[in-house]
């Protein structure tokens, strides 16, 4: 799934219905060097290296025992360090880096990532072996772009989440939220829902289309602004009408074109909303 499609949390619930005791462990292969990576994952032994912990130190694979170990973009994982974790997943043990005896591990894992392993494993950057070990169960997570019947749910669970009401927005501005491209996804919105918190007050009442803009001026450029033109020919609200002016850039033809009406009909509307 896309980047903030609330990967990890799917993983995290898979493991709280698992009913494994162990932890939950989450790594983001990306964020570590690959020299420290491997100590990382599979931990090492007394004296494995210049500077290392006297007694060693346990990885997180050790560490996920009788639990989930959770990888996010297993993708940008090594080659070599591909090898290691296919041997602890056939083998269910795992070697510290300087050890000669290998561990006993028991753990599921659980791999995330927005590229294509297929294709990185046809392209002979991806391990094919590990490829089909970790794709015995996929879970295809949609954008929210994909499903835009759950933005006004998702931002009503997120206010009460975070302030314990209902989300104060009017139609419009949920509209606005509905149409918006939503790049970074599911974690977008509920920070968006997190400013709005911070902002509005409760005698402010409901944040109109106005509002949001002012508040998430990114919104404009995320697609916010093509918002569909209702088939009975009302008028789009004022925040739109101004997102579009600022998208084309006053090119009023343009904008016509856009909303599907007449240059006249535009002119009307733009007069009606002294813009």
């Amino acid at each position: 799934g896309e980047t903030g499609t609330g990967k990890e949390l799917v993983a995290r619930q898979l493991h709280a219905a698992s009913g494994r005791r162990g932890r939950f462990v989450a790594l983001n292969c990306g964020a570590i060097s690959e020299s420290l990576l491997e100590a990382e994952l599979f931990g090492y032994s007394d004296g494995a290296f210049t500077g290392a912990r006297r007694g060693g130190r346990v990885g997180l694979v050790e560490a996920a025992d009788g639990g989930t170990l959770f990888l996010d973009e297993i993708g940008e994982l090594p080659l070599p360090l591909q090898t290691r974790l296919l041997r602890v997943l056939e083998e269910r043990e795992v070697l510290r880096v300087g050890a000669t005896e290998p561990t006993p591990v028991d753990l599921r894992v659980v791999a995330a990532t927005l590229q294509s392993l297929e294709q990185r494993a046809a392209a002979g950057s991806f391990r094919r072996d590990l490829y089909y070990r970790l794709a015995a169960l996929r879970i295809a997570l949609p954008s929210l772009r994909a499903r835009r019947a759950d933005i006004p749910l998702l931002a009503q669970h997120f206010f009460r989440q975070l302030r314990g009401i209902d989300a104060p927005l009017d139609a419009d501005a949920m509209g606005v939220l509905t149409a918006a491209g939503w790049p970074g996804n599911v974690r977008e919105l509920r920070n968006l829902v997190d400013r709005l918190r911070i902002h509005w007050q409760p005698g402010e009442g409901l944040i109109d289309a106005t509002r949001l803009l002012q508040l998430a001026p990114e919104l404009v450029n995320e697609g916010a602004a093509a918002l569909p033109v209702e088939s009975n020919g009302k008028r789009p609200p004022r925040a739109q009408l101004e997102a579009l002016l600022q998208e084309h850039r006053n090119d009023r033809e343009g904008m016509a074109q856009a909303l599907g009406v007449s240059r006249t009909t535009l002119w009307r509307w733009l007069r009606a909303e002294n813009l």
